[in-house]
């Protein structure tokens, strides 16, 4: 037995729940349920088309919703509509619209995450680059961002801001060059860059020993 409309009923911001008497159910735009009514013999294509409409509007917004928060990766996005079941081909869509209208851009996440991290939280190449890559970026576009961020000698600048932040006014000891050492290898500094402030450490607390790795 063909399907046909059960029911029609409208839904806030100008959608319409399209019911029919098998027990599918969509969600579309109101101007799209104009030519609908209820009884109405409905074929497999307008049900494959009500479908479409449906995980289109329906992906959209779910994607909408997570950019308002904050931004996110394409990865990110696409993780979010593989989970509510939006089908490959309209996925794609929604994500490459996104893309066009610069909503989703993971060069401009790239950048402004590894600034935001490296001045707020002092994070250094190695950590961004991991962080980064779990959150689907290339790895092109991640070696820009970092070059970027921490190009010159801006990540040595860095770590001695962290470590002079952690000392204060205090006198640097072996004991401490190398709990300020193990820091600056948990936040992802290049190991040149932790024995050189290592060794400057303890230099000043006049002992010439590098630190262990």
């Amino acid at each position: 037995m063909p399907d046909r409309i059960a029911e029609l009923k409208p839904r806030p911001r100008e959608r319409v729940l399209v019911t029919l008497s098998g027990g599918r159910f969509f969600t579309i735009p109101a101007e799209q349920a104009y030519v609908l009514s209820v009884g109405l013999e409905i074929s497999d294509a307008e049900i494959a088309r009500l479908d479409h409409i449906d995980q289109y509007f329906r992906g959209r917004e779910k994607a909408l919703r997570l950019l308002a928060l904050r931004n996110r990766t394409r990865h990110e996005v696409k993780t979010a509509l593989e989970k509510i079941s939006i089908e490959s081909a309209i996925r794609e869509g929604i994500l490459s619209e996104l893309e066009e209208n610069g909503l989703v851009d993971d060069a401009r996440f790239a950048r402004e995450y590894t600034q935001t991290k490296a001045e707020a939280r002092f994070m250094g190449p190695h950590r961004l680059r991991h962080d980064l890559a779990r959150l689907g970026v290339r790895r092109d576009v991640v070696d820009a961002a970092i070059e970027e961020t921490f190009g010159g000698e801006t990540q040595e600048a860095q770590a001695w801001a962290l470590v002079e932040r952690k000392l204060g006014l205090s006198t640097p000891d072996e004991k401490s060059v190398r709990r300020l050492a193990g820091l600056l290898r948990r936040k992802g500094y290049d190991y040149e860059v932790v024995n050189r402030v290592s060794y400057e450490l303890l230099r000043r607390a006049g002992n010439e020993r590098a630190v262990e790795e």
